[in-house]
């Protein structure tokens, strides 16, 4: 009896896992350092998560209340696209600041478990294993995992400062056929990059002259510092319908919330309906309903305006440490206008895979090598890139950061 315990305790799936499960997915280079933070007991540059001392606990708490005092809450809620109050609430504040075309409304939009599940239904809704998914020459790396997952095949576009450069968007689009273009346009993950709007336009051209999709995560539009955001991708397409508008609640209110949303097209609502019904039927009502009271209460513009002053502050400090203890040593960073990171080049031939691991063993300061946000096959174009973020640490905290940083280059560089 012990022996058939033994066996059945050893069964290790090996005929049973999937052709995805076993090729396709793999721990993320961020994942592994964020375990070496917490091994490490270090302090991280690495966490492109909003600061928790920014969540508006106390209204939420409340909004939640609420939300939990209605009847309809404890039921399935028979709307798969979500709550069509919030629904709505989202319509308006996009029209309102110039983000949705005339052709959408509510009906279009569908609330999300973050922009995470955003993301995968439109990779379900568009991708075959094999076809062709273009991405900013970095990216963020978890939709390179959501579009691997389905079996894209990810091809970057050579980036500058703003963004991707239509030249060489016009160059692959002419050779290889494309199911749609990611961007993250404004303050991106991981870069900081904006994309201007001349370019933006272009970039449109492009598409409809080749007829590609584009997909548009945009989950810092608000986190703006240096003057207005400009508008989206959905909303400068106009009545040509090419484009899918992703965001989330996780920057503006709280991540553990677990809300976004996305603006579709009408030839797509049949499909991301059928496909929310076979993922697990709508989404959690009671959150909707929480967040809808606090929209409805909350003064919005006062709320976004105290989330740029707090993250304009901590970028200013960052840059200014930057300049301090980086800078000297041949370490050159850019200037984000927006977001959460800071997008930073090591001197020639240094590896920021190699340093990131030195540095958060050596001298307890985490930042995540460039290598992560790259295409399988592709990493080696960004091991002499690193990214950083401001949006966690407290401002006392990012000199003390910078100050161990450097010291692990000097030592780095010296070996």
């Amino acid at each position: 009896m012990s022996e058939m315990r033994k066996k059945q305790a050893d069964f290790a799936f090996r005929e049973q896992v999937s052709t995805m499960a076993r090729e396709r997915m793999g721990i993320s280079e961020i994942g592994e350092m964020i375990s070496l933070v917490l091994e490490n007991g270090a302090l991280s540059f690495g966490a492109g998560e909003p600061s928790a001392d920014m969540f508006p606990k106390e209204q939420i708490r409340d909004a939640m209340t609420k939300a939990f005092g209605d009847s309809d809450v404890w039921g399935y809620h028979h709307d798969e696209f979500g709550l069509m109050e919030l629904r709505e609430w989202i319509a308006g504040r996009m029209s309102a600041d110039d983000m949705l075309p005339a052709w959408a409304d509510a009906a279009n939009i569908i609330i999300t478990n973050g922009g995470g599940e955003a993301m995968s239904l439109v990779t379900e809704a568009l991708v075959d294993p094999g076809a062709l998914v273009l991405v900013e020459s970095p990216t963020y790396t978890e939709s390179l995992l959501t579009f691997r997952k389905q079996g894209a095949v990810c091809v970057s576009i050579a980036s500058d400062d703003d963004g991707i450069i239509p030249d060489e968007l016009a160059r692959v689009v002419s050779s290889r056929k494309a199911r749609f273009l990611y961007t993250i346009p404004n303050f991106q993950n991981p870069s900081g990059r904006t994309t201007p709007l001349d370019r933006r336009l272009k970039i449109l051209e492009i598409l409809r002259d080749s007829d590609v999709a584009l997909v548009e995560d945009d989950p810092y539009h608000y986190l703006s510092y240096d003057g207005c955001p400009l508008t989206s991708y959905i909303k400068l397409a106009g009545d040509d319908k090419r484009v899918i508008h992703c965001s989330s609640f996780s920057k503006i209110i709280a991540p553990g919330l677990r809300a976004g949303w996305a603006v579709i097209p009408d030839a797509l609502i049949d499909i991301f309906c059928t496909l929310r019904i076979s993922s697990g039927l709508g989404r959690p009502l009671a959150i909707q309903k929480g967040i809808w009271h606090y929209l409805s209460e909350v003064d919005f513009a006062g709320r976004v305006e105290a989330l740029r002053a707090e993250y304009r502050g901590r970028r200013g400090v960052m840059l200014d440490s930057i300049e301090k203890h980086l800078t000297p040593l041949g370490i050159k960073t850019n200037r984000p206008a927006g977001g959460f990171f800071i997008w930073g080049n090591m001197p020639a031939g240094m590896s920021a895979r190699k340093f990131a691991h030195y540095a958060v063993k050596e001298e307890k300061i985490g930042i995540i090598p460039g290598t992560a946000f790259y295409p399988s096959g592709e990493e080696a174009s960004g091991d002499g890139s690193f990214r950083m973020s401001y949006a966690k640490v407290s401002s006392d905290s990012i000199d003390e950061g910078m100050t161990r940083l450097a010291r692990a280059f000097r030592v780095f560089m010296s070996r």
